[in-house]
């Protein structure tokens, strides 16, 4: 499968789509759910408010009808007291069971006089004439069946509903008939019909006044909402129906209201329930599948990231591999060595361009025929190469990597060529699949190699010739400088006494020079000998080696008085002695030569590891050296000092650095001008 960026983009927006099709089916779940739960409750509100409707039908019927059953025994007794008569006290008891103790009957006087059945002593209990309920029934457009304000007793402090008949026959003194319905009596009776916690069942008055609310709050009780847009909106133009209220004047909850006004009173029944009570259930459902679709988002985000991640990972490999099948054409494309694979039958099945040049392919197509055949049938010789002796065909056969200096391959025109190559099997759980072939013309290289070798025969003749130049031509200049100086020797002794001081001086100055000459002769032949005499390289012990030049220089270091010590621990490497004796001889020489005139020279010879070899060190407390002149000292004829302060010819340390170089090494000075010198000698191990 090829993975590009557009393919993370369709499967991005895949996911996305299935994202949006889960979150929208959350929401139309939830709508539906939400609108659902609100119908199925608009009807319970509608049954609860016709069931509610019923009771208080049923309520203020029973009322009229026993205030209307007690007027008629005053009217059929017109000379009986009420509240002394037991047959009027007894009927009155009996409503009173009828209504299961919810209705009260009372008496009222045409002075206002509240009065008890039976009467308690010929007193009122209280005053009532400012009454509504009392003043109703002496007006003609209210007298009749009236239901007034909802008050609180004078008498027992309850908060009631009154309704109240004129007496118009009998009676005696009693004017009105009035019944209290008690809210506490009733409010068990509706408590049972709302919906809970937050609903509510309510009676008002056609006028807009409160009679009843359960649960009862006592600020709502006789409270008159005929100037809100509820009542004016649905109370008033309606017989029946169902609305959405924020209830303000009660506690602000949004409330889904039913009402319907009952047919024979001027009263409405009001069932109400919270919008978050009905609401309820749909939250927790929706809230459980809000959470559910969440976690199926998290997991197809974690899934999404998965696989954008696989994919992104899958689209580098393919990105790395083709960019290394385009490094290995490349390679093989640009490669100096011919390049083959060859399959078990030993057939090519790719070359590449610099195996077609050199074998003549250029022009034709190589692939599916036998090398063996085409290009390795014949030995250098022109012999015929059996192809079971072809180390290519053995690699076939057995899979091991074969490498071959010297071979011929043939060009498709017949010539040949000398090669060497490598081959390997290419092996799949041990089964031989093929093989690569990779060589190389090395006939530029082989004509090189016999160049160079003439070269240092050549080489090597000519050194010989010059050492053995050098030793001669050392020796016949030195015997005329033998000759010079005895004749000076022999004319001072005989003529010594007759020669005037400046004919000795110049004896003396010829005999020097003859000398010094000698000393740069040997000193010249010693260093263009180092590295071409054949000593051999064994295994030195740079302790015995040291100890021997410390022997050797043991004349001067009497006569100078110095001390030369050696530490111990020294390495054994593998060297030419005598160069290594030559060498340190020439440094503690060195050391003792350019001591300082005001101390007694000390040279301490000491050597420590390092990372690739070992650093053998020789100190002392002499002269010094300027750091300008570290690397200078070293050249060959480089002097810091003149000829008639210390005797010399320039060559020791250039003798030091050239044994030094020659066995890998180096060699360098730290100095402080006046307090001394350390040479450093590092030779790998």
């Amino acid at each position: 499968m090829d993975l590009r960026p557009s393919n993370r983009r369709i499967v991005v927006g895949l996911l996305g789509v299935m994202l949006l099709v889960l979150w929208g089916f959350v929401a139309y779940w939830s709508w539906s759910q939400r609108k659902k739960i609100l119908v199925s409750n608009t009807v319970i509100l509608e049954q609860l408010t016709t069931a509610a409707e019923e009771q208080t039908l049923r309520l203020f019927r029973h009322a009229e009808t026993s205030l209307t059953v007690s007027n008629h025994w005053l009217a059929e007794h017109p000379h009986l007291d009420p509240g002394d008569t037991p047959s009027f006290i007894a009927l009155v008891d009996r409503l009173r069971h009828m209504s299961d103790g919810m209705l009260e009957i009372r008496m009222v006087t045409r002075s206002g006089g509240l009065h008890y059945i039976p009467r308690r002593g010929p007193r009122p209990l209280a005053d009532v004439s400012d009454r509504d309920y009392v003043k109703a029934q002496t007006r003609m457009e209210t007298r009749g069946f009236f239901i007034g304000n909802p008050v609180i007793s004078r008498v027992s402090g309850k908060w009631g509903i009154p309704v109240s008949i004129p007496v118009d026959k009998g009676g005696g003194d009693v004017g009105v008939l009035f019944a209290a319905i008690e809210l506490d009596r009733i409010t068990k009776t509706f408590e049972a019909e709302r919906i809970k916690p937050s609903g509510s069942v309510a009676i008002l008055r056609a006028d807009g006044t409160f009679l009843f609310r359960v649960p009862q709050e006592d600020h709502v009780i006789g409270l008159n909402i005929a100037d809100t847009p509820s009542f004016k909106e649905n109370y008033a133009l309606s017989l029946r129906g169902i609305f959405r209220s924020s209830s303000q004047f009660v506690d602000g909850k949004e409330r889904m209201v039913s009402f319907q006004r009952l047919r024979d009173y001027p009263l409405i029944v009001i069932v109400t329930a919270g919008i978050d009570d009905l609401l309820a259930p749909w939250r927790r459902e929706t809230a459980t599948l809000v959470a559910i679709a969440g976690l199926v988002s998290v997991a197809i985000g974690l899934l999404a990231l998965i696989l954008l991640r696989a994919m992104k990972a899958e689209e580098k490999a393919q990105k790395a591999t083709e960019r290394a099948r385009r490094e290995a054409e490349l390679i093989l494309t640009t490669a100096g060595e011919g390049i083959c694979g060859i399959d078990t039958a030993g057939n090519v099945t790719f070359m590449n361009p610099a195996a077609r040049a050199m074998l003549g392919w250029e022009h034709d197509n190589p692939i599916g025929l036998n090398l063996h055949a085409a290009n390795h049938h014949s030995r250098p010789d022109g012999s015929t190469y059996p192809g079971e002796d072809c180390p290519v065909s053995r690699t076939l056969g057995d899979g091991e990597t074969r490498e071959v200096l010297g071979e011929t391959f043939w060009r498709t025109n017949g010539a040949g060529f000398p090669v060497e190559f490598i081959v390997t099997g290419i092996l799949d759980e041990g089964t031989v699949k093929g093989a690569v072939l990779v060589f190389r013309d090395i006939s530029d290289r082989l004509a090189s190699e016999q160049a160079l070798t003439l070269q240092a025969t050549e080489l090597s003749r000519s050194n010989a010739d010059l050492e053995q130049f050098a030793y001669v031509a050392s020796h016949d200049l030195r015997e005329p400088l033998r000759q010079v100086a005895s004749f000076v020797s022999l004319l001072e002794r005989r003529y010594g006494p007759t020669l005037d001081g400046d004919a000795r001086d110049y004896i003396t100055y010829a005999r020097d020079g003859a000398k010094r000459m000698d000393r740069l002769i040997i000193d010249l032949l010693e260093f263009s000998r180092i590295g071409h005499r054949s000593l051999p390289v064994e295994a030195v012990n740079m302790g015995d080696v040291i100890d021997e030049a410390i022997a050797n220089l043991r004349t001067a270091i009497v006569e100078s008085g110095a001390q030369v010590e050696r530490s111990s621990g020294m390495p054994v490497l593998r060297l030419v002695r005598d160069d290594m004796v030559r060498l340190f001889q020439n440094l503690i020489g060195n050391a003792l030569k350019y001591s300082h005139p005001e101390r007694t020279p000390i040279v301490r010879v000491a050597a420590r590891k390092d990372a690739d070899g070992w650093v053998v060190s020789v100190a002392d407390n002499g002269l010094g050296i300027d750091p300008q002149f570290s690397e200078r000292i070293f050249g060959i004829f480089q002097r810091l000092h003149t000829r008639d302060k210390f005797e010399g010819t320039g060559i020791g340390l250039a003798i030091v650095k050239k044994i030094v170089e020659r066995a890998d090494g180096r060699v360098w000075v730290d100095s402080v001008p006046g307090e001394g010198s350390t040479f450093h000698v590092f030779l790998p191990a």
